[in-house]
């Protein structure tokens, strides 16, 4: 009896043994919770799970909720630790000891160093480790691996996570238009937006630098420029000019901008080597009009003049109006001007504040505008005026047109008002009489009784 007794004492013995050493190892368990990021806090998933990128150096912080002198880490392939032979396609181990010379060190024993200790810490209960894993994968578009981080105390493990390892993925997406148009006043210093904008997006799974050169474009603001683009990050560009009171006419600039990975994120191995190397960016060519608002731009080619006037208006007929063009340049000009007579009579040519008379002869300047003004009147309703200049430099001659929609007479202001105001009159007049004939009624009536 005493035997069995015992016995059974034995066996519950070593039952609430093994019932305290699972229950030690599941509550250890969640005593620490881990993330990873790479060098400046770029953190990735897949699947919901945490990316690892194989090549890159990365954080990997553990926060417990007690204070452990020392720790390990072990990263490897699968769900299980391999249990043949351990190599840099399979398995890592680093270690974090506060009572040894080498306070966080690389225990995989591979030759190479896959720890940045400088750039390792601990904070009370918060360790982190910089790691890095060799990039030893296939050049497979998109290709991963399924690994689990272990971390344990003492030979007991306090925390285990099942990541993604993914290849080191690098590109980028653009979204652009083919051009993008700026409008500037001429000789003038002036900021100008242009017409559209474009989209840089990261598509790889490592951070892009990308720069844009603004000495060399001096004259050209691109916001959100010369900043790292985390990954499947997508940036809006704008752009802005600071025009440098430029003479009238094109002006066209093609901008290059420099992507780049940073090198200090990669492990040092030959398989990353390639991806150091910078690349260009093309962003939409940048269109600039240097002119008046409105106003038609003729660059007249083996001139050097630039010739500036309205194609289309509209005019009511009768109607006066001065219409003004303008000459820039570097050259003796000759300039005639005339209207049709038919339905657009020409009044008066001005040259600048001087009235004048076609042809006009002059040289131009490229620093600054000649102002050419004619006075005309609309003839004929329902017809085109035509304006037409014909401009001689250089031995050549180029004739340009403004085309004038005539339409009917505009009403004057005080027939619009007379008309309504006409009709309460006789309304007025017509209650007025009749007021004065009901008394006139009324009062022979009085008299006959």
């Amino acid at each position: 009896m005493g035997q069995h007794y015992n016995r059974e004492s034995i066996i519950f013995c070593i039952l609430l043994l093994y019932v305290s050493a699972v229950f030690s190892v599941v509550s250890s368990a969640q005593d620490a919770t881990l993330t990873i990021h790479q060098l400046q806090g770029e953190q990735q998933t897949r699947f919901n799970t945490p990316v690892f990128v194989a090549g890159i150096w990365h954080y990997l912080n553990i926060t417990t909720n007690q204070d452990f002198d020392d720790l390990s880490l072990r990263l490897y392939k699968g769900i299980l630790i391999p249990t043949g032979e351990k190599n840099e396609t399979n398995y890592y181990e680093w270690s974090y000891n506060k009572n040894t010379a080498v306070v966080w060190s690389d225990e995989s024993g591979y030759g190479i160093e896959y720890i940045q200790q400088d750039l390792c810490q601990r904070s009370n209960t918060h360790y982190s480790f910089c790691i890095g894993l060799q990039d030893y994968m296939p050049n497979v578009v998109d290709y991963y691996e399924n690994w689990t981080i272990e971390v344990s105390h003492g030979g007991t493990t306090i925390e285990t996570t099942r990541i993604v390892v993914e290849k080191p993925k690098t590109g980028y997406s653009l979204s652009k238009p083919t051009s993008i148009i700026f409008h500037v006043d001429p000789f003038t210093i002036m900021n100008a937006t242009g017409d559209n904008f474009f989209k840089i997006g990261n598509i790889g799974n490592i951070p892009m630098n990308v720069d844009f050169d603004t000495e060399t474009y001096s004259e050209v603001e691109i916001n959100n420029m010369n900043q790292r683009f985390s990954p499947n990050e997508t940036i809006t560009h704008y752009v802005m000019i600071h025009s440098k009171s430029w003479p009238p006419g094109f002006k066209n600039i093609q901008i290059h901008l420099n992507g780049s990975y940073p090198q200090s994120y990669f492990v040092d191995t030959n398989a990353t080597v390639t991806l150091y190397t910078s690349f260009i960016i093309d962003v939409p060519l940048l269109v600039i009009y240097v002119g008046h608002s409105n106003y038609k731009i003729e660059e007249i080619q083996g001139t050097g003049i630039t010739f500036q006037y309205v194609e289309k208006l509209n005019m009511f007929e009768g109607e006066t109006r001065d219409i003004t063009a303008y000459i820039s340049g570097n050259g003796a000009v000759t300039l005639q001007i005339w209207a049709d007579e038919k339905n657009l009579s020409a009044l008066h040519i001005y040259d600048g504040a001087t009235e004048t008379q076609s042809p006009l002869s002059f040289t131009t300047s490229n620093t600054s505008e000649r102002v050419i003004k004619v006075s005309v009147k609309a003839l004929s309703e329902g017809t085109t005026g035509i304006l037409t200049y014909q401009l001689t430099g250089n031995g050549i001659t180029k004739t340009y047109t403004t085309q004038i929609t005539i339409g009917p007479p505009e009403s004057g202001s005080e027939e619009e008002s007379g008309g309504p105001l006409s009709i309460m009159q006789l309304v007025i007049i017509g209650i007025v009489l009749l007021v004065i004939i009901y008394m006139i009624v009324t009062y022979l009536r009085h008299r006959k009784r």
